[in-house]
């Protein structure tokens, strides 16, 4: 039986065009850092000027021949699985192919590399990438294309320079000083936006800008990017009591135990969660430790799914649901929330939520991590599960307190038109008035008339039942009203009178609504 074969040009394809963001391919490198053990990553955007971008770490860094084997063969055929090395604090490993380096390339044409290992001799390697590879690999050019079978692929340059290990601190930085111009006007215009605000050292205060505003769009692409690495690297959330009711106080206390953080242009992120004084309040369900065998593997996530009650989650990117592997986020939040088939209208952008996945999934991923093929049956899995919750527990509650809500919204009008009725009559009669309204429709041949009680000292009102008026339910309350103003003015004794009585309780009352 003959076997297939995948094309070395795929893999160079994708060395090139693998990721939909900046924020996506910096995300790699900081994973990178992570499995170098890493406790802090610093990321530089030469702000606001974006000529130069710079991601430094204080790992175990890797040595000149590490270097010199992955740009010779190691990209894409990482060896990180098969010989992992020891994590510090009981961190899982992230990295898989080995193509985070570069992917940087989305960003810029050239870059830098300094590594200073704390076994080993570090090294400063420049490496260059080609232009118009796409076009060049479609045409099997022979200047990066070579062998017959088996074809090997050059995708750029690199070359070692001098490099003095004074002055460096231990781990690798990578340095990327030839930009894309599109990348550098696309943010210097967002500082420009009529929405933009300057950063702050602060997160909770960038938190308030952020959920300010409908779309991460209004603030543009700077802002993008912060938020997106905050929503993406494993990195803890502001505190535990960033949700409400400790969800995620199980997660977090397991964040913190890693002791990494990812600082950006001096601002040490978080995650852009900070759900806790919504009018409305808040529905929720903690998912806990599920533990699945699927075709034979094991498949182990937890996680929550969250609504904020009434009122549409801002910025709108933080609608949907996150599925993180090994803490990592997998693209943005999924405003589908998995493939949800049921039409929920303005509820479904209430919702968000987050999987953390423990065990498992990582073959569902499509090599951008991105994303996910929709059809493995470990993704499938989760997609039930979700599905379940969502159908059986989150919106049955949803709409549950959306009825109580508009119960109560209904007692509270009742009460304020009651209340506007009573002062009206009071003001033009000049006397004590009381207005109740009937608990139950009744038999009577009037039953929209009010029963008006008159006396020298006071004037009883009780209104009839909402249902005995027979019209639109959102005209009846204001109709029994001018139907009650109707029946006081038809106890004055000619028709002047009661006309004047009418009109002068009919324009006073209408003047509160």
């Amino acid at each position: 039986m003959a076997k297939i074969k995948v094309h070395e040009k795929a893999l160079a394809h994708l060395s090139r065009g693998l990721y939909r963001s900046p924020a996506s391919a910096l995300r790699e490198l900081v994973s990178n850092a992570w499995d170098a053990n890493a406790t802090e990553v610093r990321i530089n955007t030469n702000y606001p000027n974006f000529f130069q971008i710079s991601v430094e770490d204080n790992g175990i860094g890797f040595e000149k021949q590490e270097f010199k084997e992955l740009m010779e063969g190691g990209i894409g055929n990482s060896e990180k699985r098969n010989t992992p090395k020891a994590t510090i604090d009981h961190r899982p490993i992230i990295g898989r192919l080995g193509i985070g380096m570069l992917g940087i390339a989305q960003i810029c044409g050239a870059f830098s590399v300094i590594s200073k290992p704390r076994n080993g001799i570090g090294f400063k390697a420049r490496v260059h990438l080609y232009d118009l590879l796409k076009e060049k690999l479609d045409i099997d050019d022979k200047s990066i294309v070579r062998g017959k079978v088996v074809k090997e692929i050059d995708v750029g340059e690199y070359d070692f320079e001098a490099y003095n290990a004074d002055g460096h601190r231990y781990g690798t930085m990578i340095i990327a000083d030839d930009v894309h111009p599109t990348f550098i006007r696309s943010f210097q215009e967002s500082l420009k936006h009529k929405n933009f605000k300057e950063t702050s050292l602060d997160w909770k205060n960038n938190i308030r800008v952020i959920s300010r505003v409908r779309s991460l769009q209004e603030l543009g692409d700077y802002w993008r990017l912060i938020w997106e690495m905050a929503a993406s690297c494993p990195v803890p959330y502001i505190s535990d009591k960033a949700l409400p009711d400790g969800l995620i106080n199980e997660e977090q206390s397991k964040l913190l135990s890693y002791k990494f953080n990812v600082i950006l242009d001096n601002i040490n992120i978080y995650k852009p969660v900070w759900l806790q004084k919504n009018l409305g309040g808040y529905t929720w369900h903690k998912i806990n430790n599920q533990i699945m065998k699927i075709y034979e593997k094991d498949l182990e996530f937890n996680g929550y799914i969250l609504v904020q009650e009434g009122a549409q989650l801002q910025p709108d990117e933080l609608r949907g649901i996150m599925i993180r592997i090994k803490n990592v986020g997998i693209g943005y939040y999924d405003q589908t929330m998995l493939d949800y088939r049921i039409n929920e209208g303005p509820r479904s952008r209430w919702v968000t939520g987050e999987i953390f996945v423990n065990k498992g999934l990582e073959d569902a991923l499509n090599i951008d991590r991105d994303s996910f093929n929709r059809f493995h049956p470990e993704y499938r899995a989760i997609q039930k599960y979700v599905h379940k919750i969502l159908q059986e527990n989150i919106f049955p509650a949803v709409y549950k307190k959306i009825e109580i809500r508009s119960h109560d919204r209904g007692i509270d009008k009742d009460n304020k038109r009651n209340q506007d009725l009573k002062e009206t009559i009071s003001r033009v009669a000049n006397k004590p008035v009381t207005v109740k309204s009937e608990s139950k429709p009744r038999d009577s041949r009037l039953p929209e008339a009010s029963l008006i009680s008159v006396t020298e000292n006071s004037i009883k009102i009780s209104l009839p039942h909402m249902d005995d008026i027979k019209t639109k339910k959102s005209n009846r309350k204001l109709a029994a009203s001018i139907l009650t103003i109707f029946d006081l003015s038809m106890q004055e004794k000619t028709l002047e009178a009661r006309r004047e009585k009418f009109k002068n309780m009919l324009l006073s009352f209408l003047s509160r609504w």
